[in-house]
């Protein structure tokens, strides 16, 4: 494997990462508060945390491995870090919106 491509490569896997870190980042907000009538108990924070991104690493494991697919077919039109982290970015956020009922 060239130099070249292992950088594409890596700058792909890295835009999948931030498409999964951002919506989790975004769960982390703080949230309004609840309504007067609203008595329901929060669950645990690392559960409540884990469960909202399972989701997103699975699909982006599956992204990762699927990188390795998207340099081979985009063959010399993705060059480089930049062009890679665009690619996988923009890949991982696609199925993470395909995959939304």
């Amino acid at each position: 494997m060239s130099k070249a491509i292992l950088i594409t490569y890596l700058g792909c896997v890295i835009g999948i990462v931030i498409s999964i870190v951002l919506p989790i980042l975004r769960a982390l907000l703080p949230k309004p508060p609840a309504p007067p009538g609203a008595a329901a108990a929060p669950p645990k924070f690392l559960v409540a945390l884990w469960n909202y991104a399972k989701p997103y690493l699975v699909v982006g494991v599956f992204s990762v491995l699927t990188a390795f697919l998207i340099i081979a077919l985009t063959g010399d039109t993705v060059k480089g870090f930049k062009a890679g982290l665009l690619a996988g970015y923009l890949w991982d956020s696609t199925l993470q919106k395909l995959g939304k009922p």
